[in-house]
């Protein structure tokens, strides 16, 4: 039966009980498409979050202790949980979050699931050296061992979809979990961990609301916490590297993205457009890996941004509860004041070809907008605006393209565009970043690694490399006197 109004009070779960924070602030969830109050929690404080590892802590050795095949099937469990519960989960991400829903129960939903599945299978094929007679006399070996308790801490803009990138690789390989779900989005990411109360012991994955100054700092410097992964702002994962570097303790960190987009003169414009105009609207362009940032040929600007604006100006913009809405609202009000800021603020020499303007009424909606005619050190450029805004930057040869691609901070995610393979081959080479498309964009599964270079964070999520990122290698040698 699908939920389409959520309890109207969230609590933390710690060691399989449902508890409130203990703190004294009471902290308000938004639908972002009517800015209405759809819930709350009692704000936690450093002793709830010390519980919360204290109860993933006692559930360590237990957990550890089943066989990799029996942590699998646990999982494969709740991921049949969650299919089941499909049109739930849909409505709670579309209400707190404020993503189409059309969206989330078509194309997220499904891959979470997928997600889920592929965790759960790659967590009995961990793998490491051969065993073998490196040094005479004695036999080698290295064993997988999980680390003890890990933190998640989650981005509002993919609330479950991050939560369970974090929590199926460490779970599977036989760690516990505290996850920290964002402030503003913490609906689905509380259903899930109560939905997995039914399959996984107590405190196995536990959860705890907050904010992050006060929980997430709490959770970070616990000395049983052996890593943290979270994924959200440069700044925010400047802080957190800062105190887990005083333990020392493992990271794991994705963090601002600003994707450069060099679109070639020999672009098929058929295929790259409504690709690219997914990759700019897509969660109202909340998303690290949005094709927001255009490198245009120079010879090919003027057609190629009329049609784009065109694509974007027809973009049915609304409810993120109705059916057929392809661009919602953005998060809160804030967030959308930020956007609408940077767009006010642009240089005289920049013009906005279409949109451009917060739209009137209820919720926290922005015009899809391009902007053209910016120069590499506008804050437009520089920044990532993290809303449905494009802009458009021209080159003159691959050498500009990718001087301009490599020109800013982040380096999460970049596509080249292109029907000469050579070319598109010499561009994913040079290019800094993490991720690299070809003829396309933002197109992932669990199965690959996502990370990102310089100020977009270390680690991965995903594949074989984001899985042993919840492990350590222990060098066994053996004298065979």
């Amino acid at each position: 039966m699908a939920v389409t109004t959520p309890p109207r009070e969230i609590n933390n779960l710690i060691g399989g009980v449902l508890v409130p924070g203990s703190g004294e602030a009471i902290r308000e969830v938004r639908d972002p498409s009517t800015g209405t109050v759809v819930a709350h929690f009692t704000e936690s404080t450093r002793e709830d979050a010390y519980q919360a590892v204290a109860a993933a802590h006692a559930a360590f050795a237990g957990w550890a202790a089943h066989s990799p095949g029996a942590r699998s099937r646990l999982l494969l469990q709740l991921a049949d949980l969650v299919e089941g519960n499909l049109e739930e989960f849909a409505q709670l991400e579309c209400l707190d979050a404020g993503k189409p829903i059309s969206a989330v129960r078509d194309d997220e939903l499904p891959g979470i699931v997928n997600a889920l599945r592929h965790f759960a299978g790659a967590g009995r094929a961990l793998s490491s050296m051969a065993a073998a007679e490196y040094n005479p006399g004695n036999t080698s070996f290295v064993r997988r061992e999980p680390l003890g308790v890990v933190v998640g801490i989650t981005p509002w803009n993919f609330p479950l979809w991050q939560a369970v990138w974090k929590l199926a690789p460490a779970l599977v390989a036989g760690n516990t979990v505290v996850l920290k779900p964002a402030e503003l989005t913490p609906l689905a990411t509380a259903r899930f961990v109560e939905l997995a109360q039914t399959v996984l012991p107590a405190g196995v994955l536990n959860m705890i609301n907050g904010q992050g100054s006060v929980v997430g700092d709490a959770l970070v410097r616990h000395p049983h916490v052996a890593l943290v992964s979270f994924t959200g702002s440069t700044p925010a994962g400047r802080s957190i590297a800062a105190a887990a570097g005083a333990a020392p303790k493992r990271l794991v960190l994705e963090l601002g993205g600003n994707a450069p987009v060099i679109v070639h003169d020999d672009v098929d414009l058929d295929t790259a457009l409504p690709i690219l105009t997914n990759g700019i609207l897509f969660n109202a362009g909340q998303e690290c890996m949005a094709s927001t940032r255009l490198l245009v040929a120079e010879t090919i600007h003027d057609r190629f941004t009329e049609a784009l604006a065109a694509s974007l100006a027809s973009t049915k913009v609304g409810n993120a509860h109705d059916e057929s809405t392809v661009l919602g609202p953005l998060i809160s009000e804030q967030q959308r004041n930020r956007v609408a800021h940077l767009v006010d603020n642009r240089p005289p020499h920049a013009r906005v070809l279409t949109g451009g303007n917060i739209i009137d009424g209820p919720g926290y909606f922005f015009e899809p907008t391009l902007i053209i005619g910016l120069r590499q050190g506008d804050e437009l450029v520089q920044e990532e605006i993290f809303g449905p805004v494009a802009t458009v930057q021209t080159f003159t040869d691959d050498a500009d393209a990718l001087r301009k691609a490599n020109g800013v901070e982040q380096g999460l995610a970049a596509s080249v565009w292109t029907r000469d393979i050579g070319r598109a081959l010499r561009n994913v080479n040079a290019i800094e970043s993490g991720v690299v498309w070809v003829n396309n964009h933002m197109v992932v599964g669990p199965e690959g690694p996502l990370g990102g270079f310089k100020g977009s964070g270390y680690g991965k999520e995903g594949g074989t490399s984001g899985l042993a990122e919840f492990t350590r290698e222990k060098h066994v040698i053996v004298n065979l006197g």
